[in-house]
Protein backbone atom coordinates (compact mmCIF):
# COMPACT_ATOMS: atom_id res chain seq x y z
CA UNK A 1 0.00 0.00 0.00
CA UNK A 2 2.93 2.41 -0.36
CA UNK A 3 2.03 3.59 -3.78
CA UNK A 4 1.08 7.05 -2.87
CA UNK A 5 3.36 9.28 -4.06
CA UNK A 6 5.72 10.12 -2.30
CA UNK A 7 5.34 14.02 -3.97
CA UNK A 8 2.20 14.85 -3.48
CA UNK A 9 2.62 17.89 -2.37
CA UNK A 10 3.44 20.44 -5.06
CA UNK A 11 3.79 24.00 -5.76
CA UNK A 12 0.55 25.24 -7.82
CA UNK A 13 0.67 26.26 -11.90
CA UNK A 14 0.92 29.88 -11.32
CA UNK A 15 3.27 30.54 -8.76
CA UNK A 16 5.79 28.85 -10.71
CA UNK A 17 4.68 29.71 -14.12
CA UNK A 18 5.31 25.80 -15.62
CA UNK A 19 2.42 23.85 -16.09
CA UNK A 20 5.06 21.03 -15.53
CA UNK A 21 4.69 21.26 -11.53
CA UNK A 22 0.99 21.00 -11.24
CA UNK A 23 -0.05 18.34 -9.19
CA UNK A 24 -2.26 19.94 -6.84
CA UNK A 25 -5.55 21.74 -8.01
CA UNK A 26 -4.58 25.90 -9.70
CA UNK A 27 -4.38 28.54 -7.37
CA UNK A 28 -3.69 31.96 -9.10
CA UNK A 29 -2.80 35.07 -8.21
CA UNK A 30 -4.30 38.95 -9.00
CA UNK A 31 -0.79 39.87 -10.56
CA UNK A 32 -1.41 37.09 -13.55
CA UNK A 33 -4.38 38.38 -14.76
CA UNK A 34 -3.98 40.13 -17.94
CA UNK A 35 -5.71 42.63 -17.63
CA UNK A 36 -8.87 44.13 -16.62
CA UNK A 37 -11.82 45.30 -18.95
CA UNK A 38 -13.57 48.33 -17.27
CA UNK A 39 -16.47 47.31 -17.61
CA UNK A 40 -19.08 47.73 -14.49
CA UNK A 41 -21.99 45.93 -14.23
CA UNK A 42 -22.91 47.05 -10.69
CA UNK A 43 -21.30 48.69 -8.47
CA UNK A 44 -19.29 45.76 -6.71
CA UNK A 45 -19.01 43.87 -9.85
CA UNK A 46 -16.23 43.83 -12.36
CA UNK A 47 -15.56 41.97 -15.32
CA UNK A 48 -11.43 41.25 -16.30
CA UNK A 49 -10.05 39.45 -19.50
CA UNK A 50 -8.14 36.59 -19.63
CA UNK A 51 -6.18 35.39 -21.57
CA UNK A 52 -6.12 31.25 -22.10
CA UNK A 53 -2.40 29.78 -21.60
CA UNK A 54 -1.66 26.47 -23.54
CA UNK A 55 -2.97 23.74 -21.60
CA UNK A 56 -5.36 26.08 -19.48
CA UNK A 57 -8.61 24.27 -19.03
CA UNK A 58 -12.02 26.64 -17.81
CA UNK A 59 -11.88 24.59 -14.12
CA UNK A 60 -8.49 25.42 -13.80
CA UNK A 61 -9.41 29.44 -14.75
CA UNK A 62 -12.55 28.71 -13.29
CA UNK A 63 -10.23 27.53 -9.60
CA UNK A 64 -7.69 30.90 -10.37
CA UNK A 65 -10.68 33.11 -10.07
CA UNK A 66 -13.03 31.68 -7.87
CA UNK A 67 -11.25 29.16 -5.86
CA UNK A 68 -13.70 26.60 -7.48
CA UNK A 69 -13.12 24.64 -10.26
CA UNK A 70 -16.90 23.55 -10.50
CA UNK A 71 -17.85 27.33 -11.76
CA UNK A 72 -16.09 26.10 -14.69
CA UNK A 73 -19.66 26.06 -16.54
CA UNK A 74 -21.04 29.55 -15.19
CA UNK A 75 -17.64 30.62 -16.86
CA UNK A 76 -18.37 28.98 -20.19
CA UNK A 77 -22.43 30.00 -20.72
CA UNK A 78 -21.39 33.39 -19.52
CA UNK A 79 -18.65 33.37 -22.98
CA UNK A 80 -21.15 31.34 -24.89
CA UNK A 81 -18.54 28.23 -25.12
CA UNK A 82 -18.50 25.23 -24.18
CA UNK A 83 -16.84 23.75 -21.15
CA UNK A 84 -15.41 20.59 -22.37
CA UNK A 85 -12.38 23.73 -23.72
CA UNK A 86 -11.24 26.23 -24.74
CA UNK A 87 -8.92 26.80 -27.48
CA UNK A 88 -5.40 28.97 -25.93
CA UNK A 89 -5.14 32.28 -26.88
CA UNK A 90 -8.64 32.80 -26.45
CA UNK A 91 -9.55 35.87 -24.31
CA UNK A 92 -12.07 35.18 -21.65
CA UNK A 93 -14.65 37.43 -20.10
CA UNK A 94 -14.44 36.65 -16.13
CA UNK A 95 -17.19 38.70 -14.25
CA UNK A 96 -16.19 39.08 -10.35
CA UNK A 97 -18.50 40.35 -7.78
CA UNK A 98 -16.76 42.15 -4.74
CA UNK A 99 -16.82 39.35 -2.57
CA UNK A 100 -15.07 37.19 -5.35
CA UNK A 101 -12.31 40.00 -5.52
CA UNK A 102 -12.09 39.99 -1.51
CA UNK A 103 -11.64 35.81 -1.38
CA UNK A 104 -9.07 36.35 -4.21
CA UNK A 105 -7.21 39.01 -2.34
CA UNK A 106 -7.89 36.26 1.09
CA UNK A 107 -6.44 33.62 -1.24
CA UNK A 108 -3.45 35.44 -2.24
CA UNK A 109 -2.37 35.85 1.57
CA UNK A 110 -3.23 32.01 2.49
CA UNK A 111 -0.77 31.35 -0.84
CA UNK A 112 2.00 32.87 0.81
CA UNK A 113 2.09 30.75 3.60
CA UNK A 114 0.81 27.58 1.77
CA UNK A 115 4.34 27.92 -0.69
CA UNK A 116 6.11 28.47 1.91
CA UNK A 117 4.54 25.17 3.72
CA UNK A 118 5.49 23.26 -0.15
CA UNK A 119 9.10 24.12 0.24
CA UNK A 120 9.24 23.03 3.67
CA UNK A 121 7.55 19.59 3.07
CA UNK A 122 10.00 19.09 -0.36
CA UNK A 123 12.82 19.48 2.18
CA UNK A 124 10.96 16.77 4.70
CA UNK A 125 10.79 19.65 7.24
CA UNK A 126 7.36 18.15 8.29
CA UNK A 127 6.39 19.52 11.29
CA UNK A 128 7.60 22.90 10.06
CA UNK A 129 5.42 21.92 6.67
CA UNK A 130 2.11 21.30 9.02
CA UNK A 131 2.27 24.81 10.68
CA UNK A 132 2.68 26.33 7.31
CA UNK A 133 -0.25 24.61 5.64
CA UNK A 134 -2.20 25.01 9.16
CA UNK A 135 -1.71 28.80 8.81
CA UNK A 136 -3.00 28.65 5.15
CA UNK A 137 -6.56 27.51 6.22
CA UNK A 138 -6.57 29.90 9.15
CA UNK A 139 -6.65 32.58 6.73
CA UNK A 140 -8.66 30.76 3.88
CA UNK A 141 -10.94 28.24 5.87
CA UNK A 142 -11.65 26.70 2.15
CA UNK A 143 -8.66 26.16 0.77
CA UNK A 144 -9.08 22.50 -0.08
CA UNK A 145 -5.01 22.39 -1.77
CA UNK A 146 -4.11 23.31 1.80
CA UNK A 147 -5.95 20.67 3.40
CA UNK A 148 -4.91 18.18 0.91
CA UNK A 149 -1.19 18.74 1.18
CA UNK A 150 -1.20 18.97 4.95
CA UNK A 151 -3.17 15.72 4.72
CA UNK A 152 -0.43 14.32 3.27
CA UNK A 153 2.27 15.89 4.99
CA UNK A 154 0.65 13.98 8.38
CA UNK A 155 0.43 10.93 6.24
CA UNK A 156 4.34 11.25 5.61
CA UNK A 157 4.84 11.26 9.34
CA UNK A 158 2.25 8.23 9.89
CA UNK A 159 0.02 10.59 11.62
CA UNK A 160 -3.13 8.95 9.59
CA UNK A 161 -6.32 9.60 12.14
CA UNK A 162 -5.33 13.36 11.67
CA UNK A 163 -4.41 13.29 7.95
CA UNK A 164 -7.77 11.34 7.58
CA UNK A 165 -9.06 14.28 8.93
CA UNK A 166 -7.98 16.90 6.88
CA UNK A 167 -8.49 14.78 3.53
CA UNK A 168 -11.80 14.02 4.66
CA UNK A 169 -11.98 17.87 4.56
CA UNK A 170 -10.42 18.42 1.37
CA UNK A 171 -12.60 15.95 -0.37
CA UNK A 172 -15.64 17.68 1.06
CA UNK A 173 -14.99 20.45 -0.39
CA UNK A 174 -13.98 19.11 -3.80
CA UNK A 175 -15.80 15.78 -4.38
CA UNK A 176 -14.88 15.38 -8.07
CA UNK A 177 -11.20 15.55 -6.95
CA UNK A 178 -9.76 12.14 -7.71
CA UNK A 179 -6.46 12.92 -6.05
CA UNK A 180 -8.19 13.99 -3.07
CA UNK A 181 -10.19 10.69 -2.61
CA UNK A 182 -7.16 8.53 -3.29
CA UNK A 183 -5.19 10.13 -1.14
CA UNK A 184 -8.02 9.51 2.23
CA UNK A 185 -8.07 6.16 0.69
CA UNK A 186 -4.64 5.09 1.79
CA UNK A 187 -4.73 7.19 5.04
CA UNK A 188 -7.90 4.52 5.70
CA UNK A 189 -5.84 1.58 4.49
CA UNK A 190 -3.25 2.35 6.95
CA UNK A 191 -5.94 3.04 10.10
CA UNK A 192 -6.98 -0.56 8.97
CA UNK A 193 -10.43 0.33 8.19
CA UNK A 194 -11.00 -1.58 5.10
CA UNK A 195 -14.15 -1.01 4.24
CA UNK A 196 -13.86 2.93 4.32
CA UNK A 197 -10.69 2.13 2.29
CA UNK A 198 -12.02 0.31 -0.64
CA UNK A 199 -15.61 2.35 -1.28
CA UNK A 200 -12.88 5.14 -1.22
CA UNK A 201 -10.96 3.68 -4.04
CA UNK A 202 -13.96 2.30 -5.69
CA UNK A 203 -15.02 5.71 -6.08
CA UNK A 204 -11.56 7.40 -7.24
CA UNK A 205 -12.08 4.22 -10.10
CA UNK A 206 -15.06 5.76 -11.20
CA UNK A 207 -14.42 8.95 -11.45
CA UNK A 208 -11.02 7.78 -13.43
CA UNK A 209 -11.13 4.26 -14.71
CA UNK A 210 -7.53 4.08 -15.57
CA UNK A 211 -5.97 5.33 -12.38
CA UNK A 212 -3.93 2.25 -11.90
CA UNK A 213 -2.82 3.16 -7.96
CA UNK A 214 -6.36 3.49 -7.29
CA UNK A 215 -7.23 -0.35 -8.86
CA UNK A 216 -3.76 -1.72 -6.80
CA UNK A 217 -5.03 -0.13 -3.90
CA UNK A 218 -8.53 -1.85 -4.54
CA UNK A 219 -7.05 -5.28 -5.12
CA UNK A 220 -5.37 -5.62 -1.80
CA UNK A 221 -8.05 -3.96 0.18
CA UNK A 222 -10.51 -7.07 -1.40
CA UNK A 223 -8.00 -9.61 -0.63
CA UNK A 224 -7.85 -8.46 3.21
CA UNK A 225 -11.87 -8.31 3.24
CA UNK A 226 -11.70 -12.06 2.10
CA UNK A 227 -13.56 -10.70 -1.27
CA UNK A 228 -11.49 -12.85 -3.99
CA UNK A 229 -13.86 -13.01 -6.72
CA UNK A 230 -13.40 -9.13 -6.52
CA UNK A 231 -9.79 -9.03 -5.70
CA UNK A 232 -9.30 -10.97 -9.09
CA UNK A 233 -11.35 -9.35 -11.32
CA UNK A 234 -9.44 -6.34 -10.00
CA UNK A 235 -5.86 -7.64 -10.53
CA UNK A 236 -7.19 -8.85 -13.81
CA UNK A 237 -7.99 -5.09 -14.64
CA UNK A 238 -4.93 -4.15 -13.13
CA UNK A 239 -2.69 -6.46 -15.19
CA UNK A 240 -4.68 -5.17 -18.51
CA UNK A 241 -3.87 -1.30 -17.59
CA UNK A 242 0.15 -2.31 -16.74
CA UNK A 243 1.86 -5.11 -18.20
CA UNK A 244 5.24 -4.17 -17.43
CA UNK A 245 5.95 -2.26 -14.58
CA UNK A 246 7.42 -3.99 -11.21
CA UNK A 247 3.73 -3.51 -9.70
CA UNK A 248 2.73 -5.65 -12.31
CA UNK A 249 4.79 -8.67 -11.67
CA UNK A 250 3.61 -8.43 -7.66
CA UNK A 251 -0.07 -8.32 -9.37
CA UNK A 252 0.21 -11.20 -11.19
CA UNK A 253 2.04 -12.71 -8.26
CA UNK A 254 -0.71 -11.79 -5.88
CA UNK A 255 -3.16 -12.71 -8.76
CA UNK A 256 -1.64 -16.48 -9.31
CA UNK A 257 -1.61 -17.05 -5.65
CA UNK A 258 -5.80 -16.35 -5.75
CA UNK A 259 -6.52 -18.44 -8.76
Amino acid sequence: MERQDQKQVNRPRVLSFCGALIVTCVIAFVALFWGCAGEVRQPEEKVYLHKVADGETLPDIAEEYYGDPDRASFLGEFNGISAEGVAPGTVLRVPMTGEDIDRMKMREQASAAYNEGLTLAERASYVDAVEKFQEAIAIDPDFADAMYNLGVTLYMVKSYEKSKEHLEDAVALRPKNAKYRFALGNALFHLEDMERAASTFEAVMEMDPSHTKALYSLAVCYEKLGEKEKAIASWRRYIELDATSAWAIEARKRLEALE
